[in-house]
């Protein structure tokens, strides 16, 4: 299979112009391969877990929403794209078909009731989320610099910060429990969150994966018109310039033990938001070469949750009545041991970012501006 590819690849190269004309030399060179080892390493980890079926609501959340982007991707190509590359990137959308048809929703394995919730309804809302496409631009978020402190202060840092895990699975709960009310009941106004929820979600601070939590939920808010007299776009800026230099920092760590899942997933949610700044080949490049010879990825979080304090201290654990709810589930890892679904999940969505840049007819991203 892979002897086909770079036989292709190879015809391809010996065509640039007549293939791709509203690329210049630079772009084809740069995008076209890329567009094509892409595909091989999204046909793998899709096949590995049509095998292995996940139980990681967060695995099937990513799939639609790649799906989306995947779908919009092929059907705004331009018409001289040569039919094979289409059909590659349809066969893996046939691919995600197939997981997502064979999915076993009741096996499905929540850490906690909120977010059992939250999921839910992110499934029911699938349609919309995944059709929605912010166009990708480069701004000025470029400029911002890595931190100047060192890996440990910055997990010191992080355990200062708010929300933990259990309080922006509570909020987001609550932000889409309005939403889906005022929906239902077609009320005047936008769906709210309670003062407490405003400061740990939209007001508050936050690194590593709080602030990504924070991101999601913003990305809700404006999604479902909640927050009313709050500018979300301009919060989501916010959020994404600062996730930005995060992102740079931890490349400029060499990646400690446990931040992949966290590098992806600010790729993805801030790629996904139109922030072009975050397609860069060289993070491509990793995100290609994390990949397990099975198939999946793979990354030890807990410790790196463990000490940023996104699970929560041990010392204070969750009442009696509320224990079944919040005690952590390892339902991230599945069969096949090294592998973890929520960083399959992340390398998924980022992937498929990248296609969609890559593709983008409209914009034909330069490497040089994107290092």
């Amino acid at each position: 299979m892979y002897a086909r590819y770079i036989a292709f690849l190879t015809t391809l190269v010996a065509a640039a112009f007549a293939i791709y004309p509203y690329f210049d030399t630079q772009d084809f060179i740069y995008n076209v391969p890329k567009v094509y080892r892409i595909s091989i390493t999204l046909d793998k980890l899709l096949e590995y877990y049509e095998k292995k079926p996940s139980k990681d609501p967060e695995w099937y959340i990513a799939l639609g929403i790649a799906r989306g982007q995947l779908e919009y991707t092929i059907n705004e190509m331009d018409k001289s794209v040569p039919p094979k590359l289409k059909e590659n990137l349809q066969n893996i959308t046939r691919k995600m078909d197939r997981i997502r048809n064979n999915t076993d929703v009741s096996a499905f394995v929540y850490r906690n009731k909120d977010y059992e919730y939250v999921s839910k309804t992110i499934f029911e809302n699938m349609d919309v989320l995944s059709s929605l496409m912010e166009p990708l631009t480069l701004g000025t978020m470029g400029t911002q610099k890595p931190y100047q402190f060192t890996f440990e202060q910055y997990v010191q840092e992080a355990r200062t910060k708010m929300p933990s895990r259990k309080a922006a699975d509570a909020c987001t709960m609550q932000l889409l429990i309005s939403a889906m009310e005022t929906q239902t009941t077609q009320a005047d106004g936008a769906c709210e969150l309670t003062p407490e929820c405003q400061a740990q979600l939209m007001k508050g601070s936050g690194l590593a994966f709080q602030q990504t939590s924070r991101l999601r939920a913003a990305i809700l808010a404006r999604l479902f018109d909640c927050m009313e007299g709050v500018d979300t776009s301009a919060h989501i800026y916010k959020l994404c310039i600062q996730i930005y230099k995060e992102t740079k920092s931890l490349e400029a760590w060499n990646h400690p033990p446990g931040t992949r899942t966290l590098f992806m997933q600010q790729i993805l949610y801030c790629a996904s938001q139109g922030y072009g700044e975050f397609i860069k080949p060289r993070w491509m490049n990793k995100i290609l070469a994390w990949q397990e010879p099975k198939g999946c990825y793979a990354d030890d979080r807990q410790p790196f949750l463990k000490l940023t304090g996104f699970v929560g201290p041990a010392s204070t654990p969750p009442p009696k009545d509320r224990e079944e709810e919040y005690r952590v589930k390892k339902v991230a890892t599945s069969e096949g041991g090294s592998c973890n679904s929520l960083t399959s999940a992340m390398a998924l969505g980022s992937l498929v970012m990248y296609v969609r840049a890559l593709l983008e007819t409209d914009q034909a991203f330069q490497y040089d501006v994107l290092i």
